[in-house]
C-alpha cells in the first residue's frame, strides 16, 4: 500500500479546513499521515499532526516537511475537497521511473463540472498559460496524463528526495507562483512533472465559499509582479531570460498605469513596489539564479523548452490582461 505524508497549510477559519481534512482522512488504497501547519494558535485538528507556524504557504509547507515520515509528500490547500482516490492516483503515477512531481485535476468546488486548474505551460512572454481557464466547462478535454510545466499546489505530490534536492519551496515567494518555481526546478534537476487527471480535487478558489479578504491587493499585485520576475530570472537559462524579463517589465508597468486610470490606486502602487523589489534585490536573486543554473541544472533549455513552452493566440493575452485590470484575479 502506498504511504503518503500530506502537508496542509492553514491560516484562519475552521469550516473549509475541517472539510478538507475529512476528505483526506477518507482516502482509499493509501495510508496517509496529515500534517497541518497553521497560523491559528488555538487550532488542534483531530487525527493530524498540528503545528503552529507563522508565515506564508511556501514557508508553512517547508516547515511541515520536517514532520513528514513517508517518501511521498503531498501538498493540499485548506480549501479543498479531495475525491476518495485523489491521493492514490497521484501516488500511483509518481511511482513511475523518472517522474519527480505530479499535479492533480482541480475542479471548482461551487460549480463541480467546471475547471479550476488542469496544468499550465510557460509562454514566450514569460507568463503562464493555464490550459483550462478557471470556470471553463470540463468536457473531457484534459483526460490524458501528460507533461506540464506545473499546476496548483492546492493538490500536488512530490518525491521526498526530489523535494529536498530541488531546494523545497522558496519561502520568499510566500504565495502565488511558488509551486511553479518548484516544479520548474524539478524539471531542471532532471525529473519529469506530470498532470494526473484521474486524481480529482474540488477547490474553493474563486467561489462563494472562499473569504473575499483572501484576495488582498498585496497578495495579488505585489506578489504577482515580484514572483514572476524572480522566477523567470532564476530559472531561465543564459540569454533566454532577457526578452521575457523585458516583456514582463513592460506589461507590469502598463498594468500599473491601467490600475491607476481605473481608480485602483493600491493595486498600482503594489505593482510598482514589485518592480522595485526586483531591482533592489537583484543581488540576492542572482545568487538564487547561480545556484539553480550552476549547481541544480541537468537539462538544457534547448531540450526543456519544447516540453514546457506553449504559445496561445494573442487574443488570450488581451483577454487575460483586461480581466486582470478589472477584477484583480490571476486565475
Amino acid at each position: 500500500m502506498l504511504k503518503v505524508s500530506i502537508i496542509m497549510c492553514h491560516h484562519l477559519g475552521r469550516d473549509l479546513v475541517l472539510k478538507s481534512i475529512r476528505s483526506l482522512q477518507n482516502q482509499k488504497n493509501v495510508e496517509v499521515e496529515i500534517i497541518v501547519a497553521t497560523s491559528d494558535k488555538t487550532a488542534n485538528f483531530h487525527g493530524t499532526k498540528t503545528i503552529y507556524v507563522q508565515g506564508g504557504p511556501a514557508h508553512k509547507r517547508n516547515i511541515g516537511f520536517r514532520f513528514a515520515t513517508y517518501d511521498l509528500i503531498a501538498f493540499f490547500d485548506d480549501d479543498i475537497e479531495a475525491k476518495s482516490m485523489a491521493v492514490y492516483e497521484m501516488g500511483k503515477v509518481l511511482k513511475h521511473e523518472g517522474i519527480g512531481m505530479v499535479f492533480g485535476k482541480l475542479l471548482n468546488m461551487e460549480f463541480r463540472n467546471r475547471f479550476d486548474e488542469a496544468g499550465s505551460f510557460l509562454t514566450s512572454s514569460g507568463f503562464l498559460w493555464a490550459r483550462a481557464e478557471s470556470g471553463c466547462l470540463d468536457q473531457g478535454q484534459y483526460e490524458t496524463s501528460e507533461n506540464i510545466l506545473a499546476g496548483k499546489s492546492a493538490a500536488c505530490m512530490i518525491r521526498r528526495q526530489v523535494f529536498a534536492d530541488a531546494g523545497m519551496f522558496d519561502a520568499s515567494y510566500e504565495i502565488l507562483g511558488e509551486e511553479t518555481d518548484l516544479a520548474w526546478r524539478v524539471w531542471l534537476s532532471g525529473w519529469k512533472v506530470l498532470y494526473v487527471p484521474s486524481s480529482v480535487t474540488y477547490h474553493a478558489f474563486n467561489t462563494r465559499f472562499k473569504p473575499k479578504e483572501f484576495y488582498i491587493s498585496k497578495r495579488v499585485y505585489y506578489n504577482g509582479c515580484r514572483n514572476y520576475l524572480t522566477m523567470l530570472y532564476t530559472n531561465l537559462g543564459k540569454k533566454r531570460w532577457i526578452i521575457p524579463i523585458l516583456t514582463q517589465l513592460v506589461v507590469w508597468f502598463s498594468a500599473s498605469i491601467g490600475m491607476f486610470l481605473t481608480g485602483k490606486f493600491e493595486a498600482a502602487y503594489n505593482i510598482q513596489k514589485g518592480i522595485i523589489y526586483f531591482f533592489s534585490n537583484i543581488g540576492m536573486i542572482w545568487r538564487k539564479r547561480k545556484n539553480v543554473q550552476w549547481k541544480l541544472r541537468k537539462i538544457s533549455d534547448k531540450d526543456l523548452m519544447p516540453i514546457i513552452l506553449r504559445n496561445p493566440p494573442i487574443s488570450y493575452y488581451l483577454k487575460r490582461f483586461t480581466h486582470y485590470i478589472y477584477t484583480g484575479k490571476h486565475g
